[in-house]
C-alpha cells in the first residue's frame, strides 16, 4: 500500500514539478521522513520508482527518434497514414514516419502531414514522397486549449509539408479487425438520423459527428456518455456475465460444485468488455476503466480483505506504470474521482430493492454527489458546469443502460444474420424525438460559464472532503484547507491593470483590462478564410478572468489585425465599437482622449493622407500616469514622422513593436520619441516574413530596450502595480518536457 502510493507521488511530482524547488523540497522531505519513521522508506522507494518510470517512458516513448532534420531542406521521407484529418482541398494525415536508423517501430515519431495527391489515400497506406519536416511548435497562451500539450500526448513531434509532386503510393490491402468492425457499425446504422450517436457508442470514434452536436452534448452534461469509460466498460461487463451466466447455466449439471461460478461469469463479462475496449482500438479512457475493472475483479477475489480502495489504488499505479504521462489527461481525473466518490456513495446507501421509488432515489443520490464532487473539476478543466446536466443524466444514464447499449449490442449482432432494419426504423425515430426535445431547453439553461478556479483551491478543496469523511468527530478541522488558500487567494497582490498581447502567430490581438473591465485592439489573424483566434484564445481568457469587454477596435482591416471580426461580432460585441469607430470597424478610429477604468487613452491624429492602409492604422496610447503602453498598429516609417512632427502623446514605458517588427518601421528617431523600457513583437514562430526583422532588433539592442516576442515567449501578460510591473509569458510556464 505504502509502496503504491510512493509510486503515485513519485509519478505527480515528476511529470509536473521536475527541475522546480517544489520537486528539490519534496524529494528531501521523503529522505528526511524515512530515516525517522518506518512507513516513509516503502514510500520513498515507490517514490524513486515513480521517477524512474516516467523517465523510461520519457526515454522510450517522448524523445525524437529520427535522423536529425534540417527546416530550410526537405527530404525524401517514408511514412504509414495512421488518420486522415481531412481532404477537403488537400490531405491532411496523421503519420508515422520511418526511421531507416532504427528497429524500434514504438520509436518511430508521428508527424502532421499537409499533402496533395490525385490517388486516394487510405488508412495503412504507405507513402514516399519529398517532405519538408518542421518540430511541432504552436502558439502558446495561458488560456485555452494546449496543442503542444496534446501533441506531446500523442507523439505529434513533427508538421510536414509536401515540397514535390513525385508520390509513390503502397495500398494496404489487408484490412485490420478494428477498421472491418468500423465499417461494418458504419453500414449497419448508416440510414438512420442518429447514425452519429449509435456509431460512437459502439465504436468510440466520434468522427462522424459534427461540431454543434459535439457543443450541445457539452452543454448538457452528456459527453462523458459517448467518450468510452467506465460506463460503458461496466456495461458490457455486465451484459458479459448474464451472457456467461446464462450460457453456463445449461451445463449447471456437468460442472464440479466446488468451482466458483461467480468467477467464471466474471471472466466472461471481462472478456466481453476486452474485445470492446479492442475493437475501440484502445482508446485512453476505455483501457484506464478496463484497468480499473480488471483491478477491482483482482482484489475482489484474491485478496484476504477486499477494500474497494485498494482496488483503485492499483488501478492507479497500473495506469501510471503503462504511461505516467496520462496524468496530462483530465479524463483521468474525472474517472477516478468519479469512481471514488460513487465507492463512497455506495456504502452509505440504502438497498436498491426497494422497488422503483428506492431505486430512484438512490440513483439521484449518486448524480447528486457527482455533480458535486466533479464541480471543481469542471471548473478548473471548463470553466464552467452544465446547470441542466443533474436532470438529464437522471434519465440520459438508465436509459443508456438498460435501453440503447443492450439493445444496440443485441441489434449489432443479429444483423449478422438477419436483417434489423424494421426494428432499426422503428427505435431511430424515438430517439431522435427526445434528442430533438432537448434543444428545446433555453441555451440559458444549459450552461453556466464560469472564471476558472485556481489550482491550489482545487486541491484544497478536495482535501477538505476526503479529511470531512475521515474525521467525522473533528469536522471543522476539515476546513483548515480550504480557509488556507481562499487567505492566500486573498493576500496576493493584484495588479492595477494588465496588458496582454496574445500569442495569435502573425497578427495582433491585445487586452488592457483593469477592475474586471476590458479594451481590446485587434482580433487576430484569420487562417484559410475559416479559423481565428477568438473563439480559442481571447474569449476563454476574458471568460476565465471574469472580463467585461466594454470598448473595442480595429486598427485597420487587414487580414491579421481583423481577421477574428466576425466571430466577435457574432458574440454580440458590436455595441463595444461604438466609441471609438460608430460607424463600424471598418472606418479609421476617431481621433479623441477619454478616460477608461481611471486609465488615460489617447488616440492619436490621423491627417487621413496616407494611401497605405497601414499607416493609417489606430495608434492609442494609454497611461495610468506613473507607466503607459503604445499601441502603433502596422505603420511605418512615414506615419512615425508624423506622429512625432505632431508632437502626439508617444513616450511609453511598454511599446508594440510597429508592423510586427518590420524594417519598414521602428525608425531610429521613432525609438527614441517613445524611449520605451520593453518592446514586444507580436509575430509567428519562424515565420515567411522573419519578423521581427534583424534590423529593427539591433536598433532596439542598441537603445537598450528589453525585447520580447511572442514567437518565442508565447502569450506575453504585464502587470502594473503602483510602483513596478511585472513581464510574465506563456512559455515560463511549459512543463520540462515541452520546452524548448
Amino acid at each position: 500500500m505504502w509502496l503504491s502510493i510512493g509510486f503515485v507521488i513519485g509519478c505527480v511530482t515528476t511529470v509536473f514539478y521536475y527541475q522546480t524547488l517544489v520537486f528539490t523540497l519534496f524529494t528531501l522531505s521523503l529522505v528526511i521522513g524515512s530515516v525517522y519513521f518506518k512507513p516513509f522508506l516503502s514510500v520513498l522507494l515507490g517514490f524513486i520508482c515513480g521517477i524512474l518510470c516516467v523517465w523510461v517512458h520519457f526515454l522510450c516513448f517522448y524523445t525524437i527518434s529520427y535522423p536529425d532534420t534540417d527546416e530550410n531542406q526537405s527530404k525524401l521521407v517514408t511514412f504509414d497514414v495512421v488518420e486522415i484529418i481531412s481532404k477537403r482541398d488537400n490531405y491532411y494525415l496523421k503519420a508515422k514516419l520511418h526511421n531507416p536508423q532504427s528497429i524500434l517501430s514504438f520509436k518511430a515519431p508521428h508527424a502532421l502531414v499537409s499533402l496533395k495527391a490525385d490517388t486516394n489515400i487510405s488508412i495503412g497506406d504507405r507513402v514516399t514522397t519529398r517532405l519538408k519536416l518542421t518540430k511541432f511548435r504552436s502558439q502558446k497562451n495561458f488560456n485555452g486549449f494546449d496543442r503542444e500539450r496534446y501533441a506531446f500526448s500523442q507523439r505529434l513531434f513533427f508538421k510536414a509539408k509536401q515540397t514535390s509532386a513525385s508520390l509513390q503510393i503502397i495500398k494496404s490491402y489487408k484490412l485490420s479487425s478494428i477498421t472491418a468492425y468500423r465499417d461494418f457499425i458504419n453500414s449497419t446504422y448508416q440510414n438512420t438520423q442518429m447514425n452519429w450517436l449509435y456509431y460512437a457508442l459502439l465504436t468510440g470514434d466520434r468522427g462522424l459527428m459534427s461540431y454543434d452536436q459535439k457543443q450541445t452534448l457539452q452543454q448538457f452534461g452528456l459527453s462523458h456518455l459517448l467518450a468510452i469509460s467506465g460506463l460503458h466498460i461496466s456495461l458490457m461487463f455486465g451484459i458479459g456475465y448474464f451472457i456467461t451466466k446464462h450460457i453456463v447455466r445449461l451445463f449447471i449439471r456437468v460442472i464440479n460444485q466446488t468451482v466458483n461460478l461467480s468467477l467464471i461469469y466474471s471472466v466472461g463479462g471481462f472478456s466481453l468488455a476486452f474485445c470492446y475496449v479492442y475493437l475501440s482500438d484502445f482508446l485512453v479512457s476505455a483501457t484506464r476503466a478496463l484497468i480499473m475493472l480488471g483491478c477491482y475483479l483482482l482484489v475482489y477475489f484474491y485478496s484476504k480483505q477486499a477494500l474497494k480502495w485498494q482496488s483503485l489504488l492499483y488501478a492507479l499505479v497500473l495506469t501510471l506504470a503503462i504511461d505516467p504521462f496520462s496524468l496530462l489527461n483530465p479524463g483521468l481525473y474525472f474517472s477516478f474521482c468519479a469512481v471514488a466518490i460513487i465507492f463512497l456513495i455506495l456504502n452509505r446507501l440504502s438497498s436498491f430493492r426497494g422497488g422503483f421509488i428506492a431505486l430512484l432515489k438512490n440513483l439521484t443520490v449518486i448524480q447528486c454527489a457527482l455533480f458535486i464532487g466533479l464541480l471543481p473539476l469542471s471548473l478548473y478543466f471548463f470553466n464552467g458546469v452544465s446547470l441542466i446536466g443533474l436532470v438529464v443524466n437522471l434519465i440520459a444514464i438508465p436509459l443508456l443502460s438498460f435501453v440503447i447499449m443492450p439493445s444496440l449490442v443485441m441489434l449489432s449482432s443479429l444483423s449478422i444474420f438477419i436483417s434489423i432494419e424494421p426494428v432499426i426504423q422503428t427505435l431511430d425515430p424515438l430517439l431522435t424525438l427526445c434528442f430533438n426535445a432537448l434543444l428545446y431547453i433555453p441555451s440559458d439553461y444549459r450552461w453556466l460559464g464560469s472564471h476558472s478556479l485556481s489550482l491550489v483551491l482545487v486541491q484544497a478543496l478536495y482535501l477538505t472532503g476526503i479529511m470531512f469523511y475521515m474525521l467525522p468527530t473533528k469536522r471543522l478541522l476539515a476546513l483548515i484547507p480550504v480557509c488556507i488558500a481562499l487567505v492566500d487567494t486573498l493576500l496576493q497582490t493584484k495588479p492595477d491593470w494588465q496588458l496582454n498581447v496574445f500569442d495569435v502567430g502573425h497578427g495582433t490581438m491585445v487586452l488592457i483590462s483593469k477592475n474586471n473591465k476590458g479594451f481590446v485592439y485587434d482580433l487576430g489573424p484569420i487562417y484559410f478564410n475559416q479559423y481565428t483566434r477568438v473563439n480559442s484564445t481571447l474569449l476563454p481568457h476574458i471568460q476565465n478572468n471574469a472580463i467585461t469587454v466594454e470598448h473595442s477596435v480595429v486598427s485597420h482591416m487587414d487580414k491579421d489585425h481583423a481577421g477574428g471580426l466576425r466571430p466577435w461580432l457574432a458574440q454580440g460585441y458590436l455595441a463595444t465599437f461604438n466609441l471609438l469607430q460608430p460607424n463600424g470597424p471598418e472606418q479609421v478610429c476617431l481621433a479623441k482622449q477619454f478616460m477608461f477604468q481611471g486609465l488615460v487613452f489617447t488616440v492619436s491624429k490621423n491627417l487621413g493622407s496616407f494611401t497605405s492602409n497601414n499607416d493609417n492604422s489606430c495608434v492609442i496610447h494609454i497611461s495610468d500616469g506613473a507607466f503607459s503602453v503604445l499601441l502603433p498598429g502596422d505603420i511605418t516609417m512615414q506615419r512615425e514622422h508624423e506622429l512625432i512632427k505632431q508632437n502626439e502623446q508617444l513616450k511609453s514605458t511598454i511599446l508594440l513593436s510597429p508592423h510586427h517588427g518590420s524594417k519598414t518601421s521602428s525608425s531610429d528617431e521613432f525609438i527614441a520619441a517613445v524611449s520605451p523600457d520593453v518592446v514586444l513583437h507580436s509575430t509567428s514562430y519562424k515565420g515567411q516574413w522573419g519578423l521581427p526583422h534583424e534590423e529593427v532588433v539591433k536598433r532596439y539592442l542598441k537603445k537598450h530596450v528589453q525585447q520580447y516576442s511572442t514567437a518565442e515567449h508565447g502569450q506575453i501578460s504585464i502587470k502594473f502595480y503602483q510602483n513596478e510591473y511585472k513581464i510574465e509569458y506563456a512559455r515560463a510556464q511549459s512543463y520540462w518536457f515541452l520546452k524548448d
